[in-house]
């Protein structure tokens, strides 16, 4: 047999080879049962079906079947962590017993004639280039590098509104692969100990080519450079990811820990579109919303394209205040405006001064002591009365219940001639008890103002408190408060859980060098399939924890409906004659 040790064309000094060549003469073969059980993942996904309809409108002889395609990158990503298509190639093709591949109608050839073995792969490559070609809005030359103009203009078409037919199309087929395990977690009860809390992240995917020069744009015309946390920086893509958390501790290692929706996009472009993107995604798929931790760089974005979304699905959102805005005090109806609440006006200094000594604490054991004194200031905060109503306005009222105010006092007396006494017993191990007590409140030192002319939170019971009031900063749990703290701290752990298996050796997200097919449809079809791979491991990785059988989390049984996935109108058309089917 031939080797490529024996062959001059794969020896030192003749060149890089073109086609693929086994890395070993008799390749790995993978379990017949695990094959076809990734096959039936990717079947349920829906995506085959959908793309085998596009193929079959175009012209020529039928070609390399697609699903085979898919079906052998998900192979290799889960056998070898790699989404290359020389490991894809020799993974359907050698890697898989001749009993499945004749089920499956895997073409093959012998592996001792490297002619037939470069024919098949061409073959194979052809089919991919068409299944790539026939998703892309934009084609472009991706073997030179173009000018750097003209690959400003491609990236300007990627994220704008020329390619709102087919975009959201690509990030529908991405997310469909990453919810098919999701889906059936769902469908076998496996997430019923999850309560709808989720974090969402953007995470770095680089690609497998050189940045942008001054005057040659990037093979990868989309992409930019991803900023990490630490002045790290990666060239490629990013992707938005959400995962299911908890704000219990108690829950931990109660429902498997999975990503419930990605997308890839361009880094620092239309962030909060994408995460509003996973989000509804998720929501049309189960009814749970709960909390929704994203880190600081979220809390920046325009009101309209993250926080009032999120909140119009269900979820609550808690995030970290910056420092400019922990700085800012305004007022309205007048109240004070403070961290995303409002105060009585006539809170006292010390009690507001709080947040800002907070938010420069160097580390969480200087903000503990902080936060038991901050509870002080509860007393002073305006009471929600209701939900928001359709147009987002709510309704808050006067801490009077909670302060001994004059104001409040000839306030009540002049809406009701009913006189309140205080009770004559207290139970002092009661705290609600003593605080409804006219003694354990704090009093509130007012001026002699004349009535109607006293600020208008002090003059009515209740105000409006319009939509676009602190819109970033306002938050169900208040601001560094105890319940705020528990919850965020728990749920921004799960950022780094969730990240960190699909960037660990296992799944390698972010090696480049295991995904180099070039394009942003290339990249977001193989990020997905990273995703989607993982998710499987971890169903299996749960199913094992919990002393059952990790072979039979895939399927499905009678009583067991898969939730289907939710349609999208914005469907685009196959390009009909532009593309072949050739052999």
């Amino acid at each position: 047999m031939r080797t490529p040790a024996d062959d001059p064309r794969y020896q030192a000094g003749n060149g890089r080879p073109r086609r693929p060549y086994p890395h070993s003469p008799e390749p790995s073969k993978l379990d017949d049962g695990r094959v076809r059980k990734l096959h039936l993942v990717l079947r349920r996904s829906g995506i085959v079906e959908e793309l085998e309809e596009r193929f079959a409108t175009l012209p020529g002889p039928r070609g390399y079947p697609v699903g085979l395609v898919l079906l052998g990158l998900v192979c290799a990503c889960y056998e070898k962590a790699s989404t290359n298509l020389d490991d894809t190639f020799e993974t359907i093709t050698f890697g898989i017993s001749d009993r499945l591949r004749t089920e499956l109608g895997v073409p093959t050839c012998d592996i001792e004639d490297q002619d037939a073995v470069n024919a098949l792969y061409n073959r194979f490559h052809r089919a991919w280039s068409r299944l790539v070609k026939i998703l892309d809005p934009v084609p472009h030359e991706r073997r030179s590098r173009m000018p750097r103009a003209e690959g400003r203009k491609v990236a300007a078409a990627w994220n704008g509104p020329a390619c709102e037919p087919a975009r959201p199309r690509l990030e529908e087929l991405a997310n469909r692969l990453v919810t098919t395990p999701v889906r059936i977690a769902f469908a076998k009860g496996l997430m019923r100990h999850w309560h709808g809390d989720i974090v969402i992240d953007t995470t770095a995917v680089p690609s497998w080519a050189r940045p942008h020069a001054r005057k040659r744009s990037s093979l990868e015309a989309s992409a930019n450079w991803h900023y990490k946390g630490g002045g790290d920086k990666e060239f490629g893509y990013s992707a938005t990811l959400a995962i299911a958390a908890h704000a219990d501790p108690a829950r931990a290692g109660r429902y498997p820990q999975l990503t419930l929706g990605m997308v890839l996009h361009t880094p620092q472009k239309d962030m909060g579109r994408y995460a509003q993107y996973v989000s509804m995604s998720l929501s049309r798929l189960t009814h749970l919303c709960g909390f929704a931790v994203a880190d600081r760089a979220y809390i920046k974005l325009y009101p309209q394209d993250f926080h009032q979304p999120l909140r119009a699905l269900g979820f609550m959102p808690v995030l970290d205040l910056t420092k400019g805005q922990v700085g800012f005090e305004g007022h309205h109806q007048g109240a004070i405006a403070k961290a995303g609440r409002l105060f009585c006006p006539r809170t006292p200094r010390p009690l507001l001064d709080l947040y800002q000594r907070i938010r420069d604490a160097k580390n969480e054991r200087e903000r503990i002591p902080l936060r038991e004194q901050l509870r002080e200031v509860e007393s002073y905060a305006l009471v929600r009365k209701a939900t928001a109503d359709e147009r987002g306005n709510e309704r808050y009222s006067c801490p009077a219940a909670k302060l001994n105010c004059a104001w409040a006092a000839e306030r009540e007396q002049r809406s009701s001639r009913k006189s309140t006494q205080a009770p004559a017993v207290i139970d002092l191990e009661d705290p609600r008890s003593r605080m409804a007590h006219p003694a354990g409140r704090p009093t509130v030192a007012v001026p002699k103002v004349p009535f109607g002319e006293r600020p208008k939170c002090c003059d009515q019971s209740s105000v409006t408190v319009q939509v676009h009031v602190m819109p970033r900063m306002r938050q169900d749990l208040p601001w560094q408060s105890t319940s705020w703290a528990l919850v965020y701290q728990t749920l921004r752990s799960h950022i780094e859980g969730g990240n960190g298996p699909l960037k660990s050796v296992d799944a390698a997200l972010h090696a480049r060098e295991k995904r180099q097919p070039r394009g942003r449809v290339a990249q977001s079809l193989l990020a997905a399939i990273t995703v989607m791979v993982e998710n499987i491991i971890e169903l299996e990785r749960y199913r094992r924890a919990s002393k059952d059988s990790a072979r039979t989390v895939l399927d499905l049984e009678a009583d067991e409906v898969l939730i289907p996935y939710p349609a999208s109108s914005g469907a685009s058309e196959p390009t009909g004659g532009a593309i072949s089917r050739s052999p």
